[in-house]
């Protein structure tokens, strides 16, 4: 018996099942990836170690009729692999995305314990497929609207890592910018155009832009880069998330699952600016949570101007031991939980 791990395409689909992996490590339990093929799968598991294989599927929703053809061809391939790698007895979780659905085909036809992980506050269109056919469903947020099946609220699994980093507890006005994994050329174009404020104010910013963006973001800072350069540390990438987001204030972020629960776990206040192209405005859901309990402000895409995002480092900066309180002493380590729910030992 193996547990596989099905999903991916963002490391918001990723990141959970890695979290959960930790506890099959500790237990000796075998485990094994079915991702996507988009590189970023690769670039996280390859350093861990980890078995994993590269579907070759693509998105059949906002196809036109050549795309949508080129999906179902490609998801038939994938499932006909899969069918190969899922046995009779293995127990399947699906994290989400198209990827997940050929090994939640195979885990079907072969009477596998099939398991969904929702990370978002909105069901995607993938986990609502597959949640009937699901023995347990585990969802990140209460009432996540769109929700089927037998679920369960575990909230969203970070790695131990967070769990484990020195809470800040004194003050160095330091903010850290996140626009997830692949960048966020909004947040890179705002922060850019709001360094003077920003340097007025006394903050230092760590700004990781993505690898994609970082020639065009880099001309945006202008010589401001110079200027500055002892205040602004601009990065492609971020390999230790954790001792960078820890260093952290204030985190300026997009509110994808993974992130607002990283930054949850490390109990920093942020800035979210949620993607406003996100199905069903999910990431507005994910962050609204945050901000009912005081935790965060959130700045939508139509309101993100420099007096807007500068005002709300302030208040945060102002207020701050106000807002590190509203997280609690209570940790939720939700990788545990679906590791007890999962019935593996």
């Amino acid at each position: 018996m193996k547990v596989i791990f099905a999903g991916g395409g963002t490391g918001g689909h990723l990141y959970p099942a890695v979290a959960i992996s930790e506890q099959l490590v500790k237990a000796n339990i075998d485990f094994y990836f079915m991702v996507s093929n988009r590189g970023i799968e690769k670039s996280i598991l390859t350093p861990l170690g980890y078995e994993f294989e590269e579907q070759n599927v693509s998105a059949f929703m906002g196809q036109g009729i050549f795309g949508k053809i080129k999906a179902v061809c490609s998801m038939l391939s994938a499932t006909k692999r899969a069918l190969k790698v899922v046995q009779k007895g293995d127990k399947v979780v699906l994290t989400g995305g198209f990827a997940a659905a050929p090994s939640a085909i195979a885990a079907i036809l072969k009477g596998c314990d099939l398991y969904l992980h929702e990370q978002n506050s909105v069901m995607g269109l993938v986990n609502r497929i597959f949640a009937k056919f699901s023995k347990k469903v585990f969802l990140s947020f209460e009432n996540t609207k769109n929700a089927k099946g037998n679920t369960i609220v575990t909230g969203n699994p970070v790695r131990q890592a967070f769990y484990e980093a020195e809470r800040k507890t004194g003050y160095d006005n330091n903010v850290l910018i996140l626009g997830g994994s692949q960048g966020s050329r909004k947040i890179n174009t705002l922060v850019s155009k709001s360094i003077d404020k920003l340097m007025e104010n006394g903050f230092n910013i760590s700004h990781q832009c993505g690898k994609k963006l970082y020639d065009e973001t880099i001309d945006m800072y202008g010589d401001k880069l110079e200027i500055y350069e002892s205040r602004i540390k601009l990065m492609p990438y971020i390999e230790n998330a954790v001792e960078e987001m820890q260093k952290a204030d204030i985190i300026i972020s997009r509110s994808g699952a993974g992130a607002v629960f990283e930054i949850k776990a490390l109990k920093c206040p942020a800035v979210y600016i949620p993607f406003a192209g996100a199905s069903e405005n999910h990431q507005y859901y994910n962050a609204l949570n945050e901000k009912e309990h005081g935790r965060c402000i959130i700045i939508e895409e139509k309101d993100a101007e420099t007096d807007v995002l500068v005002n709300a480092l302030v208040t945060i900066k102002d207020n701050i031991e106000q807002y590190r309180a509203a997280f609690g002493n209570e940790v939720q380590k939700s990788s545990e939980i679906i590791f007890k729910e999962l019935e593996l030992v």
